[in-house]
């Protein structure tokens, strides 16, 4: 038997879990649902990728860097006047 002025469960003198004390990143998400684009990637792309989004300050996620590098690359494509033509060989 229970000595009186026990609790009778023990979870209310527990404290919190350390797992409870970290703070979680804030994540922004976009006003806007996008459309979900399915990519296979290669391990090496995505370690390339992994790591340089790891470098950034602060840290992005693996899906923000490849939005980044996407807006980047079309960026860059828009300011293009267009690819020269590739030379042809000269026949003997």
């Amino acid at each position: 038997m229970l000595p009186l002025g026990l609790p009778l469960c023990y979870h209310s003198a527990m404290t919190k879990s350390s797992y409870d004390n970290i703070t979680r990143p804030v994540r922004k998400r976009s006003a806007v649902t996008g459309t979900l684009v399915g990519v296979r990637l290669q391990a090496n792309q995505i370690r390339a990728i992994d790591v340089w989004a790891s470098q950034q300050t602060p840290p992005i996620t693996r899906p923000e860097a490849i939005r980044g590098m996407v807006d980047a690359m079309l960026h860059i494509l828009s300011k293009d006047t267009g690819e020269k033509p590739a030379k042809k060989a000269k026949g003997k």
